[in-house]
């Protein structure tokens, strides 16, 4: 359930910065922002798909 509720957060901050690009001119914070939201997300998703210790490699 929080999978869910962390899933609509992201996608709502990822259209809120969609919005901001298409209302005005990007700013160099906006961007750097934009581009830090995607790295941490994508590393939460890889460290959620880790293999856990103790788990089989079969």
């Amino acid at each position: 359930m929080a999978a869910i509720g962390l899933t609509v957060a992201l996608l709502a901050i990822f259209v809120a910065y969609g919005y901001a690009l298409t209302a005005g001119p990007a700013s160099a914070a906006g961007v750097v922002a934009a581009a830090a939201l995607v790295g941490i997300s994508g590393i939460g998703l890889l460290y959620a798909w880790r293999a856990v210790t103790g788990a089989s490699f079969d």
